[in-house]
C-alpha cells in the first residue's frame, strides 16, 4: 500500500521545531531572568578561566624552556672545558637544574632538568642521590618519548659506581639485548668491566671476547684485546 502523500498545505500546518524551541527558551527567560543571568555569568566565567589557564600554561612552558636552555648551555660549556669543574661550579649548575625541576615538574623542561640534575649529582660523586633522580625519571613522559634506554643506561652506570654489580649487570644485559638501543655496545663493554671490577676474570674475558665478536670494529678494540691478554694470564 502506497504511503499517503503529504500536501504542502498540511506541511505548513506542522509546528516548526526551531520556532517552537526558541519560543520555549524565550518564555523560560522571561519567567526566570535571574537564573538565566546566573547561567550566562557562569558560562562567561568558565570561558575566561579556561582562556586564562591556557595562557598561563603557555607562558610557563616558554619560561621553563628558556631557563632550561640557559642551564643546558652552561652544562655544555662545563663539559667542553679542559679544566676539571670545581665544586662551586657543579653546585651552582645543580641548583639551576633543581630549581627548574621543582618549579616546572609537569613540563618537558622540568623533566629534562631532573635528568640533568642526576648527571650533576653523578659528577659530584653523590651516587645515591643520582640514582634517586634516575629512578624518578622512569615514570616521566620522557620514557614514552624514547629516552627510556638513556635513563636505564645512566641508572646502570650509577649502580656500577655504587658497586651494586648484580643490579647493574641486569640492566646492562637488558640494554645489550635490545637491538634498537643506542647503548647496546656500551652495555656489552660495561658488563665486562663489572666482571673485571668484581674479580671475576674468567667471566670478564668471556664478556670481552663476546664484545669483540659483536663489535670487531669498535674504537676501543685494541684496548679490549690488551685486557683479554692480561686477564687471561691472571685466570
Amino acid at each position: 500500500m502506497a504511503a499517503k502523500k503529504v500536501t504542502r498545505k498540511e506541511l505548513l500546518k506542522e509546528p516548526d521545531e526551531f520556532i517552537t524551541t526558541s519560543a520555549h527558551i524565550i518564555g523560560y527567560t522571561r519567567q526566570n531572568p535571574k537564573k538565566v543571568l546566573m547561567i550566562i555569568v557562569i558560562v562567561i566565567f568558565v570561558i575566561l578561566a579556561a582562556g586564562g589557564f591556557y595562557a598561563y600554561q603557555r607562558q610557563a612552558k616558554l619560561a621553563s624552556h628558556d631557563l632550561f636552555e640557559k642551564a643546558l648551555m652552561d652544562y655544555q660549556m662545563l663539559e667542553m672545558s679542559r679544566k676539571a669543574p670545581t665544586d662551586t661550579q657543579l653546585d651552582k649548575l645543580l641548583a639551576q637544574f633543581e630549581t627548574i625541576a621543582k618549579e616546572y615538574p609537569s613540563f618537558p623542561a622540568g623533566e629534562m632538568a631532573l635528568l640533568y640534575g642526576g648527571h650533576m649529582l653523578y659528577k659530584k660523586g653523590d651516587f645515591p642521590a643520582a640514582l634517586d633522580r634516575y629512578t624518578k625519571m622512569q615514570t616521566t613522559n620522557l620514557v614514552k618519548e624514547g629516552l627510556g634506554p638513556l635513563i636505564l643506561y645512566h641508572t646502570a652506570m650509577t649502580r656500577f659506581a655504587l658497586k651494586d654489580y648484580d643490579q647493574a649487570i641486569l640492566i646492562f644485559d637488558q640494554l645489550s639485548k635490545d637491538t634498537n638501543s643506542p647503548y647496546r655496545r656500551e652495555a656489552h663493554a660495561a658488563i665486562a668491566r663489572i666482571y673485571e671490577a668484581s674479580g671475576k676474570n674468567k667471566e670478564a674475558v668471556q664478556a670481552y671476547r663476546q664484545y669483540l665478536k659483536m663489535f670487531p670494529e669498535a674504537p676501543d678494540a685494541a684496548f679490549v684485546k690488551s685486557r683479554i691478554a692480561e686477564l687471561s694470564a691472571r685466570a
